[in-house]
């Protein structure tokens, strides 16, 4: 076996692993409605980051890094999309309890 298809297998594997690696996130998120813990900060980052291999990956031609990169990119969308829905809702449950409780409502808001 040669060193060159090692390599491309290694790059391969790579870049499934990092593909897969937000999904069980997505999920979690999904199941359990909670954007909580997500940071706004870090989701758009990574998002750009991807973005830029995206582009680059294109450049080059490699059919395996813009797939993964495609992948990976719908599921940092995907996941930014959960958090506005869910983190958004969630300030407002909150709101809205203290309301009914006559209480006025405190919210700290963090990203």
């Amino acid at each position: 076996m040669s060193i060159k298809i090692v390599m491309e297998f290694l790059g391969i594997a790579g870049s499934l692993i990092i593909c897969a690696s937000v999904i069980p996130q997505v999920i979690k998120t999904y199941k359990t409605k909670s954007a909580r813990d997500l940071s706004i900060t870090y989701l758009t980052t990574l998002m750009v980051g991807i973005v830029l291999l995206t582009v680059y990956s294109i450049y080059i031609r490699d059919m395996v890094f813009i797939f993964c990169n495609t992948t990976s990119l719908l599921s940092v969308v995907i996941l930014i999309g959960l958090w506005r829905r869910y983190h958004y809702s969630g300030l407002a449950k909150i709101r809205n309890h203290a309301l009914l409780q006559g209480k006025e409502a405190k919210l700290c808001h963090r990203q």
